[in-house]
């Protein structure tokens, strides 16, 4: 029996080597293989100015084609007509004057609030980091109110609201003036 068993374990070790021999010639064939394909088919080899002028040509292309589409969605654009009354738009719009006038108010007023300012001092690097950290105490102090305010508390939502508003007020009243 112990003569049975050495047979069965001396053939299991020549199989086994046998399917690693044949595992590493497989693979010594897909490496020549490999190194075949590679070596047969030549290797492209292209420039740097070669591949520039083909990036060139590529956006030059893409110019075009947009330049295309956007005549094809002009001539489209003049096929539609507009259908409908435009007089509730054009009464909607305000007319050329009104601008005209609004725009004249506002550089007057720059320009008589740039007259009445007087021309900024340069601040030395100690006094600007005096007036950042004094904004800093300033708008810390600001928050700490907000959070002990009992209106905060009940209803923050309702207080943010409010300030809002009153802030878009008062900046629209700024601008009336």
């Amino acid at each position: 029996m112990a003569k049975t068993k050495k047979n069965v374990r001396a053939k299991a070790k020549s199989v086994v080597g046998a399917a690693k021999q044949k595992a590493q010639d497989m693979k010594a064939k897909l490496r020549e293989d490999r190194l075949l394909h590679k070596t047969l088919t030549p290797k492209k080899t292209t420039t740097k100015k070669e591949k520039s002028e083909a990036k060139h040509k590529k956006l030059l292309k893409r110019f075009a084609e947009a330049r295309k589409k956007r005549k094809e969605e002009h001539k489209n654009r003049e096929k539609t007509k507009v259908v409908g009354d435009l007089k509730p738009l054009r009464d909607a719009l305000p007319s050329l004057q009104d601008i005209y006038k609004l725009v004249k108010t506002k550089q007057k007023d720059v320009s008589e609030g740039a007259a009445l300012t007087e021309p900024e001092v340069r601040l030395s690097a100690n006094e600007k980091i005096r007036k950042k950290r004094t904004e800093m105490v300033n708008t810390v102090k600001s928050f700490e109110k907000l959070i002990k305010d009992k209106n905060f508390k009940k209803n923050p939502r309702e207080v943010i609201a409010a300030h809002v508003r009153n802030k878009y007020q008062a900046m629209e009243e700024d601008d009336y003036e």
